[in-house]
């Protein structure tokens, strides 16, 4: 949100203090999820944001004795566009109680888009599933910061894996849950999760939103499990033989034994 402001109005985004849990300042809003907060809020944001702008342009013309439509906001300095005669100049933090509002409303979804990739070793005497080369190619319309876009989709590969692999809730004939500690209820841990080769890219700009966004917060969890599953059928060599998840070790072994007959 503040890189999105920043670049907006014209600042250095470290100028920007974005407010967090306060929703007695906000008359509406549904909250975060489903890939929808740099969607929504981010253009919200930025439409507030190119209102100061204005507002700021406005006040300042009328300060420096100018025409609005001659002045810029540059690095935070209020200032003639080029071509313009004069060099004067307003620092935008002298200009005192300018504020905006602006909401934004879509009624469709975006579409990201993606492809994941897995590279599974089979060991046909544990049972065991290990990922050896992952990766995953994703359009997420623009990326506002790559590094957290990034991040998410590691984070969500980390989660898929776990669905895939490991985590798993078992309940006994009485219906009373057999994993209640992480004893039972394994998960991925810094050794099982791989590093992955992530390759964002910004070819299909959203067209319901100015900026072109679109979600990126599903794209690294859901089609861990199909990739995983299409790698082992594949290493077994037995199409869509998985159709259960998770692969554990006991499920895996008795595939081969099916394979085997």
């Amino acid at each position: 949100m503040a890189q999105i402001c920043a670049d907006a109005l014209g600042v250095n985004y470290r100028r920007v203090r974005v407010i967090h849990g306060q929703t007695d300042r906000i008359d509406k809003g549904m909250g975060a999820f489903a890939s929808r907060v740099t969607v929504m809020c981010g253009e919200a944001t930025r439409l507030a944001a190119v209102k100061l702008r204005d507002h700021a342009l406005a006040a300042a013309a009328e300060l420096m004795q100018m025409k609005a439509a001659d002045l810029d906001i540059v690095a935070g300095e209020i200032v003639r566009k080029p071509g313009n005669l004069g060099g004067a100049s307003m620092p935008l933090a002298a200009l005192r109680g300018l504020s905006a509002e602006a909401t934004f409303e879509s009624s469709h979804m975006v579409y990201p888009y993606g492809a994941h990739i897995a590279v599974v070793r089979v060991d046909a005497a544990t049972g065991g599933a290990t990922i050896e080369r992952y990766v995953v190619a994703y359009d997420v319309g623009r990326a506002v910061n790559p590094m957290l876009v990034e991040g998410q989709i590691a984070g969500g590969l980390a989660q898929g894996l776990g669905g895939a692999l490991y985590e798993e809730f078992r309940y006994d004939e009485a219906g009373e849950p057999l994993a209640v500690t992480f004893a039972d209820y394994l998960m991925p841990t810094a050794r099982e999760v791989p590093v992955a080769d992530i390759l964002i890219t910004e070819d299909a700009p959203s067209p319901l939103n100015p900026l072109g966004l679109k979600g990126a917060g599903e794209g690294g969890a859901n089609p861990v499990g199909a990739a995983i599953a299409a790698a082992i059928d594949d290493a077994i060599g037995v199409p869509g033989a998985v159709t259960e998840l998770p692969v554990t070790p006991q499920r895996l072994k008795a595939l081969l034994r099916r394979r085997a007959r």
